[in-house]
């Protein structure tokens, strides 16, 4: 049965944010044998975000996965509201709103002056650094970050940032909750992007890249499938849609500029200003994307236009595109292993099949390499042959600075 767990129970959770990521929270939450308060803006959206349970339950009634009495608890134990005081009782809340530190600082703020001292603060970013967000709170040893991946009823992993202030009682605090959730935490040092949306962006801009240089999109779909993924990567940016990426990116753009360094423009960048600002193609959401969809938001297929606005001027054989993709992945997961952005070989692969939809055959983005036709060697031999054909980001990391100078993309 879907019903509770029960590891949560006499526990409550506060969620502030009922878009996708708060609602499948709360439910999950709920699931676990937790009270749980959803917090929105509008009483109006907070029961918007509840009713995201009362279709899982009514889907498991169906199925006879749960019975009548047991989805009703668990739906009575999710409370939808509009005020932020009634978090008061919660030994969690967990903030789900925008991707936007100062979005995201103004609802902790909030939290922490309606909660008791000995609360745990933790925020679903997935790129924002922890210490950032924590800049502006009284007690930033209380937060953590907390990245669930979406649906959170569904998928396993979650990503455990720690701020430089955060305690190791915090620590210990959010990965208990995330084993009694049913998740499979692993911690990554904070940082932009942390480890999962490092490795991942690669893998969605290869591929725009790729639309970019006249490949076929039908091929680079092709190649995606055929490497294992899950999800093929024109398809995953039309569910992520192209301005939350591109939102993303600038976050990304401004920080380096704050840094002092300079940001320098990709093929994917091109690619993805064309589809939003000269063809309002933003993704699924809108009907329009890499992807056409009928009035239900079924998928029907690749955009047309695609061929007449990027060209199918290249033709590149489908297994270099198959690693085109796979090793953009396993080069800045090892980078990020280099700079301590995750401590461990095994967490990099946890979090890269369970996080991530790298092909779950093959272990795993550390793992990959390992098991490669002629191991390590062979993996390094085979990235040459990639960055002499396609660009220098092919080389591993104890390589590429001896082409920092080329251009990233020929």
């Amino acid at each position: 049965m879907t019903g509770e767990s029960g590891a949560l129970t006499g526990t409550t959770i506060g969620v502030v944010g009922a878009g996708m990521m708060g609602s499948a929270l709360a439910y999950t939450c709920a699931r676990a044998g937790a009270d749980v308060v959803l917090v929105a803006r509008t009483l109006e959206g907070a029961r918007r975000g509840r009713a995201y349970a009362d279709r899982r339950e009514m889907r498991a009634l169906q199925a006879g996965t749960t019975d009548t009495a047991v989805s009703q608890a668990l739906l009575a134990r999710i409370t939808p509201t509009e005020r932020v005081s009634d978090l008061a009782p919660a030994s969690l809340v967990v903030e789900a709103v925008a991707e936007n530190v100062a979005a995201k600082q103004q609802v902790l703020q909030s939290v922490e002056a309606v909660t008791d001292p000995g609360t745990f603060l933790a925020s679903t970013t997935s790129t924002l650094p922890i210490t950032t967000l924590a800049s502006t709170l009284a007690r930033p040893e209380n937060f953590v970050g907390m990245h669930f991946f979406s649906p959170v009823d569904r998928m396993a992993l979650v990503e455990t940032i720690t701020g430089t202030r955060t305690s190791e009682t915090t620590l210990a605090a959010s990965l208990t909750y995330s084993r009694k959730l049913g998740k499979t935490p692993i911690v990554v040092r904070d940082s932009r992007g942390f480890f999962t949306s490092r490795v991942m962006q690669p893998y969605l801009d290869e591929a725009m890249v790729a639309v970019g240089e006249g490949i076929d999109p039908v091929l680079v779909e092709r190649a995606a499938l055929e490497a294992g993924y899950p999800v093929p990567p024109l398809q995953l940016l039309d569910e992520i849609t192209l301005t939350l990426n591109r939102a993303v990116q600038r976050e990304n753009r401004a920080a380096v500029g704050t840094a002092g360094g300079a940001w320098r423009a990709t093929g994917a960048d091109r690619v993805r200003d064309r589809m939003i600002d000269e063809h309002g193609r933003v993704g699924r959401s809108v009907g329009r994307g890499f992807y056409e969809y009928d009035t239900d938001g079924t998928r029907i297929g690749l955009w047309p236009g695609l061929r007449d606005v990027f060209g199918t001027t290249r033709n590149i054989p489908v297994d270099d595109m198959r690693d085109r993709l796979l090793f953009v992945e396993v080069i800045e997961a090892l980078r990020c292993l280099d700079e301590g952005v995750i401590g461990s070989e095994a967490d990099a692969d946890t979090g890269s099949v369970l996080g991530i939809g790298f092909p779950a055959h093959t272990g795993g983005v550390v793992s990959f390499r390992r098991s490669y036709t002629g191991g390590a060697e062979g993996f390094t031999a085979r990235a040459r042959e990639l960055a002499d054909r396609y660009g220098h980001r092919f080389l591993p990391p104890e390589q590429s600075s001896e082409a920092h100078d080329q251009p990233e993309y020929p």
